[in-house]
């Protein structure tokens, strides 16, 4: 069965409100105790005890980031094997100019079926190594070296590493989020009894009823909120017609450095204009004309930045 919150608003803001609650709650403990004897020494400790545990857990959004930071990191993985390929391709030709079927062992003309596929290409990875080291004296007649020929396994085990983590972290997910879920439903949930029997201690006094109350703010139930890192001189891009054609979406950037974005049809595409996308500013984004199908943020600095897309339906 599915666990859902049973607050609403972002964890942190809860921590924030049932944290200053149990604080209220220990300087009033004896008139507490006094009028409900349940409600005393050792339910505050145990209080006190899931608080440090909840305080301790990985909120959500913070998964999400290191969830992002370890797709960067099978991106960054994937770009080197696409630049390994180029090279490796590039010696193949000097070395065997006139040889197709040689050149094919190579992967001529397989690659674009591979690019984007992690597992697939550590399996191309592996397989374009063996035919490296095959023809090793062809290739080392043309200058390429050992070393350059080694690099190739070494970018397979790496992709594969840092995809295997990917998958990892993906199955996890689910099973650390509920157990996330649960210890803070549970850290609330104790508060409830709190501040209803504040109501009745309190009832003269209103200032200090209102020192006994759960607040959370309440998010918009067609709102989604995606967190990403990128990395210094990090890159990313957004595809916008079909983002765009239901939802209403904002960019944010939450770091403290400025970066640069422009609109293109390709992630190669060189810019015709970059624009400055500075710290703590909002973009709301819009399809320019003429259309381009995506946004491309890039990260100049040598420093992490972090960004916060934020989808409102229509």
């Amino acid at each position: 069965m599915k666990v859902s919150r049973i607050y609403q608003g972002p964890d942190i803001k809860m921590l924030d409100s049932v944290r200053t609650l149990v604080t209220h709650f220990e300087s009033k403990l004896a008139q507490f105790t006094a009028f409900d004897p349940s409600l005393d020494a050792a339910y505050l400790a145990n209080w006190q005890t899931i608080q440090d545990q909840a305080w301790a857990t990985v909120p959500d959004e913070l998964a999400i980031i290191d969830g992002e930071l370890l797709m960067e990191e099978v991106v960054s993985a994937l770009e080197k094997c696409l630049l390994k390929n180029k090279e490796v391709k590039y010696y193949a030709g000097k070395a065997f100019p006139a040889n197709t079927e040689a050149r094919k062992e190579f992967g001529e003309g397989q690659f674009a079926k591979v690019r984007n596929s992690p597992l697939r290409m550590v399996q191309y990875m592996q397989t374009l190594y063996g035919v490296a080291t095959k023809y090793k004296t062809e290739l080392l007649a043309q200058n390429y070296t050992q070393a350059a020929i080694d690099e190739i396994a070494t970018l397979a085990q790496e992709l594969r590493d840092d995809n295997n983590l990917q998958q990892l972290k993906k199955k996890e997910r689910p099973t650390e989020t509920r157990k996330r879920i649960e210890l803070m439903n549970t850290y609330y949930r104790m508060g409830q009894p709190v501040v209803n029997v504040a109501q009745y201690i309190f009832r003269t006094s209103p200032a200090s009823r209102k020192l006994f109350r759960l607040t959370a703010p309440v998010p918009s139930t067609a709102e989604k909120r995606i967190w990403f890192v990128l990395n210094a001189e990090g890159i990313r891009k957004i595809a916008l017609p079909k983002l765009l054609k239901k939802n209403k979406v904002t960019l944010t950037n939450q770091s403290a450095e400025n970066i640069e974005y422009w609109y293109a049809n390709t992630i190669g595409e060189t810019p015709t204009g970059k624009q400055i996308f500075a710290a703590g500013e909002t973009l709301t984004l819009t399809l320019p004309q003429p259309v381009k199908k995506f946004l491309v943020v890039q990260n100049s600095s040598d420093k992490k930045v972090r960004l916060m897309q934020t989808k409102k339906l229509k």
